[in-house]
């Protein structure tokens, strides 16, 4: 039973809202560290049902505060913030305790929030300053150096602190997850298992350094979570002084020999593993990788999707799901969520180019397609051009449309795309000024949360640039603040609804600022950036932020990273979590030639649609006379033909230029 610490009210253990005054259940597993726990043993702590230590405790039962002696009610923590759910016996002197408490201010944020954001920001940080300057316990200090990178497999850590006896850990109850074991034996997908272990020989890496490897050892510490995610229950409570060996990890993978029918190769690799037959890590996860190569299952990576029609294809009669954007700065969403403008106060000398000037472009365009033939290797060596002569704007145009998709209900994407163009004619020439902003969010939470996240995301966005956006570029803190400032926007409510796991709402980003011939790309989540030129053809500028990617990254084989069910989860999104756990990324571009700028939700890039009809549904588009808005059009309708399953959103934008003759040289 959980006792709601608002009404005393007596609730079932797996509920997160009180039953009788709705207030929010937040459980916290605490672990109480003997301080003379000293070899770093590895025994599964004594558990003492729902209940955990304090502030001040000596040792004792009766060390736990309670204000009023006449209450049954005991708190871990003078500040009464984690209340014990039961009474708990005299302590051991050399036994770690587990037990859970019920956080009585389950809104507030974590109290070492500041410190996990040092490390999240520097995982290299010397962890003795850091315990010296926080007053943090040394067995926290695991807890939070390998959030950065193996979030969410290591539990984040809540709260810790030292007691005249006793360390306190608070860290997330992950005990009624399933165990790896049982999930092992279910598994018949060999890719899943390989990479199970292949996550077990990173982690064993990773934990070397905090002397926590034997944490490993015990499969009872083993979980998986509801996206077949490897977890950790907790680490070992203190380092041990001698490191186990790989022979001993062998040791404890024997069980998977015996279970679920494993393969003849991996049963050997196991066993030479035991034997000591593999020496290092490095050999390890090669032996773990040609496994996975070998195996038939590396067919089925990402089948190709086959859907059933379930709405109509957008003819784009239906405007009721498919909306286009003018160039004024509109927020484009779906009729659930009503639409509102921006304010945009566009200049009097405003103007759009001519035709003449168009004919003019295209007829002193240096970057034609007869003039460059690039080649493959052109095209992998050549980053700007190799003489480059300088360019002005002579025009820049942009459309957005986004439409339901055949399979969802509603629509979570939400953009805008707002344009000001100012055009100067002197006897030094003519000047074309732009100052463009370009954004795209595919909320996610659910239809109520995914359209109020993508929403409040661009809304944010766009007031915090209205403000902040004066004669260039924003600078990289600029733009961070302002993506920190959209991510609070959506996580502080999803703080007051006490959401958790898939109920938080979020939201992914991709957003352009253009001024004159300068970008600035700003990237969080799945939702993508292309570019587009004569020379170098299709380019993807943003890499995906999810499991699979960030596998590789860490040194996974390609074939083992995309093999795991969760390959497509996103690590990173707005509002989910707070604005030390938000990684955007950001990067400048300077525009040398004509360029054509596509933004767009998973909807269409899915199953790489853009690459595999570039020829037919971007090269047009970036011609002069390219009518943009048939062209979004078509790129949407064929994302709807090849994909349907997601809702569609693009935003193109067409920069074209020409030489600048009055800044050649004499």
């Amino acid at each position: 039973m959980i006792i709601c610490s608002s009404c005393n009210f007596e609730n079932p253990g797996n509920h997160r809202f009180c039953q009788e005054c709705g207030h929010p259940l937040q459980v916290w597993r605490a672990f109480l560290i003997p301080e003379n726990s000293g070899s770093g043993e590895s025994a599964t702590p004594t558990s003492h049902g729902p209940s955990a230590t304090s502030k001040s405790s000596s040792g004792s039962a009766s060390d736990f505060f309670s204000p009023d002696p006449s209450n049954s009610v005991t708190y871990l923590d003078l500040d009464q913030r984690y209340q014990l759910q039961e009474p708990i016996p005299p302590l051991p002197d050399d036994q770690i305790i587990e037990i859970r408490v019920i956080d009585a201010h389950p809104a507030a944020e974590s109290p070492i929030a500041d410190i996990q954001t040092s490390w999240l920001q520097d995982p290299d940080l010397n962890a003795h300053q850091s315990m010296v300057e926080s007053g943090i316990p040394p067995e926290a200090v695991p807890y939070l150096a390998l959030q950065a990178d193996f979030f969410p497999i290591v539990p984040e850590l809540h709260d810790a602190w030292l007691t005249p006896h006793h360390t306190v850990l608070l860290i997330e109850d992950r005990s009624p997850w399933p165990l790896l074991q049982d999930c092992w034996q279910r598994e018949t997908n060999l890719l899943q298992r390989i990479s199970w272990l292949y996550e077990i020989t990173l982690l064993w890496e990773a934990l070397a350094p905090w002397g926590t490897q034997s944490t490993l050892l015990s499969l009872g510490r083993l979980r998986v979570d509801q996206d077949q995610i490897l977890c950790l229950e907790y680490l070992s409570g203190s380092p041990t002084p001698i490191q186990p060996t790989l022979s001993e990890l062998g040791l404890a993978w024997r069980p998977f020999s015996l279970i679920g029918s494993p393969s003849e190769p991996l049963k050997g690799l196991i066993e030479d593993l035991a034997n000591g037959a593999i020496v290092d890590t490095e050999t390890l996860k090669q032996r773990l990788a040609q496994i996975a190569e070998q195996s038939e299952a590396l067919a089925d990576d990402k089948p190709a999707l086959n859907l059933p029609m379930t709405a109509p294809p957008p003819e784009f009669e239906d405007e009721g799901n498919f909306l286009s954007s003018s160039s004024h700065g509109q927020i484009q969403t779906t009729p659930e969520v009503e639409a509102f403008s921006l304010p945009l106060e566009a200049p009097d000398s405003e103007i759009l180019l001519t035709s003449e000037t168009n004919r003019d472009m295209e007829t002193t365009d240096p970057f034609s397609l007869e003039d460059w033939q690039a080649t493959e290797e052109d095209a992998d060596t050549i980053d700007s051009p190799t003489m480059v002569l300088p360019m002005k704007l002579v025009q820049l145009n942009e459309i957005g449309r986004t439409y339901v998709g055949r399979q969802r209900e509603h629509n979570e994407d939400c953009y805008c795309a707002q344009t000001h163009l100012q055009k100067r004619d002197s006897p030094e020439g003519d000047v074309l000024q732009a100052k463009g902003i370009y954004i795209l969010c595919d909320g996610m939470g659910g239809h109520a949360s995914g359209e109020v996240a993508s929403e409040l995301a661009v809304k944010t966005l766009m007031e915090f640039f209205d403000r902040h956006w004066h004669s260039s570029l924003p600078s990289k803190e600029t733009l961070l603040q302002g993506v920190i400032a959209a991510n609070q926007a959506i996580y502080q409510i999803n703080q007051a609804n006490a959401s958790s796991g898939s109920g938080r709402m979020g939201t992914t980003l991709v957003m352009v600022l253009i001024q004159d011939t300068r970008a600035v790309v700003v990237h969080v989540g799945d939702s993508r950036l292309y570019t587009y030129t004569r020379r170098l053809g299709l380019s993807q500028v943003t890499t995906d932020h999810e499991v699979g990617q960030r596998e590789i990254q860490r040194g996974v084989e390609p074939a083992i990273a995309y093999a795991r069910p969760d390959a497509y989860q996103l690590t990173q999104a707005l509002g989910p979590r707070s604005q030390k756990d938000l990684k955007p990324e950001i990067s400048y571009i300077d525009i040398f030639e004509d360029t054509l700028f596509l933004l767009c939700s998973d909807g269409l890039s899915d199953n790489e649609v853009i690459e595999r009809h570039c020829d037919t549904h971007i090269e047009p588009l970036l011609r002069s006379q390219a009518d943009l808005e048939q062209g979004v059009t078509k790129l949407i309708s064929l994302a709807n033909e090849q994909n349907g399953h997601d809702n569609i959103t693009a935003i193109l934008v067409q920069v074209k230029l020409k030489p600048d003759m009055g800044k050649l040289p004499e």
